[in-house]
């Protein structure tokens, strides 16, 4: 019982810093980067349906061609390669 409460306590904050993020990248386009305001809301919610979409994708070929260890190869030099 425990190992689910951790998923679903991880998963909801996981959502939460999402659409914090979500919310605070219209203020950013709209008032620094001078979109018009439907235009930086436009912008965003592509955004989050590409990032949507892209998960399902991911969770597929994960499931379908890749082992559990190269998933997590993968991740950790993605993000090593971002991070510098």
């Amino acid at each position: 019982m425990l190992p689910a409460f951790f998923v679903l306590v991880v998963e909801v904050l996981e959502n939460l810093a999402f659409l914090a993020n979500a919310s605070n990248l219209v203020l950013y386009l709209s008032e620094y980067m001078h979109f018009a305001p439907s235009e930086s809301a436009n912008s965003v919610t592509n955004f989050m349906g590409t990032a949507f979409l892209l998960a399902l994708l991911g969770g597929f070929l994960s499931d379908a061609y890749f082992t559990t260890y190269h998933v997590y190869l993968t991740s950790a030099v993605v993000e090593l390669l971002v991070r510098n």
